[in-house]
């Protein structure tokens, strides 16, 4: 008791639970912040309006200016500015800074240079940003628990004393030592507003005039969270408001050297104990429960009132230890713990008899000797043997092994403990039974009254026959496909890749199947399914068989001889002639097959080589099958990647805009010009359009394509003269699934491109499948003022019945009549019968593929208005095309 306040104050169990009442007397204490220093928080909702971190250097200069015009007193920027950015950002920021006039704390930190270096260095903002702003250091130091209690009021900044930001924003002069932060403020009374808000200008000027302001993060995801008593955990920015509102209230928390009046108080207690022996213990506690409630009290009124943090944890212990000692004089502990420990073993004696008796696995204890001291009922029908018996005699054989392995263990190792596991099989009635047995040898001491008693032993008897059939079924499952029967694609793989010598490989599926169980609904598509699984398992019934996903079936067969693949794939697709019997009706099946055989890829890769063979066969209308190409497979990985890579290609600026001129035949003049995407791959280079936009539209990114050529080329064609018109093309796909009015809208807006300049290009396709709604939609971009027109005039289906209702503007012919018209006169007249009746319909006609001064003198002749070609120029950069043609870029019309 005398030595606990001398040496208590390095134990951490006292100090860890001092501090537990320290935050339990703040938590019953709380107080209001005094709403002087307010919380602008770089909270989640902010990360997502801005849309990137880290943010650009100007998004701080617009806070700061925001602030300041609201009348903000100082602003503390916990962000760190260490790093410089881009000249621009970094510029905008520091003019911000000056315009604050120097109201603006950035943080600087002392760090270790090293992780194992005892020398520490400062972190501070770049120059440029210190010039207009006062250095403050933004530390926070943890205890040895990991919890932050105290803040720092300053340090050396290069020789001079620096404050802490603290210590600023609490308007004191001292920049030295540390103090304690009051944690009865309640981090909820700040006022705290979202960056965001502040941004949009939500936030009232009332509510940051004459304030301080710190602005810093609180998301999750930015880490800046720090461990802290009462409240768990907060934000770091949070913990500077806390500690500047501790000066603000004047909250400067204080301790005491508490050690003399310890001592004082164990002596009191030691001469307490002595004095009153006659006093009974139970008004011995009762009294040492007041003293403990009384200064409990007291404690709290000392820290709540005056700021004093008095620890109880030695005196509560040392009143705790004067109680014992009360009890030591009243009771004769060693004859008690003897009595306890006797009735302690004996109970445990007579419970783990029944225990053992009771127990629903078999338990066997035995002695140095293997002979049985204990066993249950279950054990002794099992082993059918009784207490005393020798074990040797009675159990299985490999529990015999197992006991003669451990004996002579134990013997090399008398010390140490021995255990190891044995299965067997029993008879379980009308099935066999399995057993698991784990058998344990551990060291006893060693008497004279036992000494053949090396060791004590126990046998353990489970019965796991339900678990090794439901392990079974589990492997069943993880190997079969649920519905079929037949093996799933892991284990038909796995299996592949066991298998020695040639093998061939097919996959199978059955054609229009989506179509059929949208028919017949998804109970007869497995229905049919079972079919083809039991067609295929009466035809194949000793190869490997699996249903690999959906309606592919997969067929692993030791026919490989070359004249034979023929064969067997016409065999297959016979075995199909027959219609399957379904549901009492008769349907016809048709299948398709994809082959591979050894040599095409590694065993376990063979179903991937023959699905992509499958692929093949489905691109092709009126194949069957197909064995496996390697060429093949290499497009169908190459337009994979691609339609991976496509994802990214727009974010990381992969596309762009190439444009072709359009030029008047009359005047010779350039009019306009067809914005052309292209795609530079990082790896494979220059894609040309014809191989990724096919990929675009199955893979449904050709919207977002699309919508992107359509801002980019708007936001081009804006700087460009007057009366230069831009021409876009539209997938049908574009057209029918995406919002193209509002796209239209949102970049003519942004772009500041005026609706008639846009000629949007449709091909036949785009109106086909959906002509009412179609024609609606172009109806309405026309009434918006946007030029529509007909591209690839001439190809496709070019049907009379359709062209009068449409809503065009122009008729593009297609290349391919141009280039032939000259040579072929049946051309020339249908060329001319186009623009003819282009013409009759008012119609602007424009031509494609121009590449000859004949052609254009051609079309000219025929009254065609304008031509697009190589005559006239490739796709080129906008700047160049422009600068051919005399045409200068008019540079103000993007500001």
């Amino acid at each position: 008791m005398l030595a606990l306040p001398l040496a208590a104050t390095d134990v951490g169990i006292f100090q860890g639970f001092n501090n537990s009442l320290f935050a339990k007397r703040f938590e019953w204490a709380p107080r209001q912040a005094t709403g002087n220093v307010i919380f602008v928080a770089i909270d989640k909702h902010s990360l997502d309006a801005v849309g990137t971190w880290p943010w650009p250097r100007s998004i701080y200069a617009t806070v700061l200016d925001k602030l300041n015009a609201s009348g903000a007193r100082d602003v503390f920027l916990d962000v760190d500015f260490s790093a410089s950015s881009s000249k621009e950002e970094d510029d905008r920021l520091a003019a911000a800074l000056n315009r604050a006039g120097g109201g603006v704390l950035l943080p600087v930190f002392r760090q270790q240079e090293a992780a194992s270096s005892s020398q520490t260095a400062v972190t501070r903002p770049i120059p440029l940003l210190l010039q207009n702003a006062w250095p403050a250091f933004a530390n926070v130091a943890m205890d040895a628990d990991g919890i932050v209690r105290r803040f720092d009021l300053g340090s050396q900044l290069d020789g001079n004393p620096t404050q802490s930001a603290a210590s600023a924003l609490g308007r004191i002069d001292s920049s030295s030592g540390s103090l304690l932060v009051d944690y009865s403020i309640r981090p909820d009374t700040v006022p705290t507003f979202s960056l965001s808000d502040v941004l949009n200008g939500s936030v009232p000027a009332e509510a940051v005039r004459d304030r301080s302001v710190v602005v810093g993060a609180s998301a999750t995801e930015l880490k800046d969270i720090f461990p802290v008593p009462v409240y768990g955990a907060i934000a770091g920015p949070l913990l500077h408001v806390l500690a500047a509102e501790t000066l603000l209230q004047n909250r400067f928390l204080r301790t005491l050297d508490q050690a003399p009046l310890e001592l004082l108080f164990a002596v009191l207690l030691i001469v307490g104990v002595i004095c009153a022996r006659s006093t009974g213990i139970i008004t011995m506690a009762a009294a040492g429960l007041t003293v403990v409630i009384v200064g409990e009290i007291g404690a709290f009124v000392l820290q709540w009132q005056y700021g004093l943090l008095v620890g109880t944890a030695v005196p509560w212990s040392m009143l705790l230890l004067a109680w014992m000692l009360a009890l030591s004089e009243r009771v004769d502990l060693g004859q008690m713990l003897v009595t306890i420990a006797n009735t302690e073993a004996r109970n445990t004696r007579r419970l783990m008899r029944r225990i053992i008796a009771d127990s629903s696995d078999g338990v066997v204890a035995f002695d140095g000797d293997l002979r049985i001291v204990e066993a249950s009922e279950s054990a002794k029908a099992l082993l059918r043997v009784g207490i005393g018996a020798s074990l040797l005699d009675s159990a299985d054989a490999a529990i015999i092994g197992i006991l003669q392995r451990l004996v002579s263990e134990h013997d090399a190792e008398p010390n140490r403990i021995h255990t190891a596991l044995a299965d067997f099989t029993g008879n379980g009635g009308s099935h066999a039974a399995h057993y698991e047995a784990s058998i344990t040898i551990s060291p006893t001491e060693q008497t004279t009254a036992a000494r053949s008693r090396r060791f004590a032993g126990c046998l353990i008897i489970r019965d796991v026959t339900a678990r090794r059939e439901y392990e079974q079924r589990l492997k069943t499952l993880s190997e079969r496909d649920d519905l079929t029967g037949l093996l799933n694609r892991r284990e038909f793989a796995f299996r592949l890749a066991a298998i020695e010598g040639e093998v061939l490989v097919s996959v199978l599926d059955i054609e229009h199947f989506p179509s059929l169980c949208a028919t017949l609904g998804h109970d007869a598509g497995d229905e049919l399914l079972k079919a083809v699984a039991a067609r295929l398992g009466s035809a194949f019934a000793d190869d490997l068989l699996a249903r690999l996903d959906g309606d592919h079936f997969g067929i692993a067969t030791f026919k490989t001889d070359e004249p034979s693949i023929d064969d067997f794939a016409d065999g297959l697709l016979r075995l199909f002639e027959e219609p399957i019997l379904l549901r009492g009706a008769v349907l016809p099946v048709s299948v398709r097959l994809g082959i591979a055989r050894s040599g095409d890829a590694a065993p376990s890769a063979l179903p991937a080589a023959a699905e992509s063979a499958l692929i093949a066969v489905k691109a092709s209308p009126g194949r069957r099958w197909s064995s496996f190409d390697p060429s093949t497979a290499v497009r169908q990985a190459r337009s994979r990647r691609l339609e991976r890579d496509m994802r990214d290609a727009l974010q990381n600026r992969q596309f762009f805009l190439l444009f072709q001129p359009q030029i008047e035949f009359r005047s010779g003049r350039l009019v306009g010009a067809e914005a052309l995407i292209r795609w530079n791959h990082p790896e494979f280079g220059l894609i040309s359009p014809a191989e990724f936009i096919p990929i675009a539209e199955s893979s449904g990114l050709i919207c977002d394509i699309g919508r992107w050529t359509l801002f980019e080329a708007c936001t081009e064609a804006a700087a460009w003269p007057g009366e230069l018109s831009i021409a876009v093309n539209v997938s049908a796909l574009q057209f029918e699934r995406s919002d193209i009015e509002a796209d239209v809208r949102d970049a003519l807006s942004c772009s500041g491109l005026p609706a008639s300049r846009l000629c949007l290009e449709l091909t036949e396709s785009a109106f086909l499948g959906q002509g009412g709604v179609s024609i609606t939609k172009m109806r309405a971009l026309r009434d918006h003022g946007v030029v529509i027109a007909l591209d690839d005039f001439g190809t496709g289906y070019s049907s009379m019945s359709y062209l009068a209702d449409l809503p065009l503007d122009k008729l593009k012919i297609d290349q391919s009549f141009v280039r032939r018209m000259n040579g072929n006169p049946n051309i020339f007249q249908i060329v001319g019968a186009i623009i003819s009746l282009a013409h009759g319909l008012n119609l602007v006609v424009v031509a494609e593929g121009v590449e000859t001064d004949l052609e254009a003198e051609a079309l000219h002749r025929l009254g065609c208005e304008t031509g697009q070609g190589y005559l006239f120029g490739r796709p080129d950069e906008a700047l160049r095309m422009l600068s051919k043609w005399n045409v200068e870029k008019r540079l103000s019309a993007k500001v």
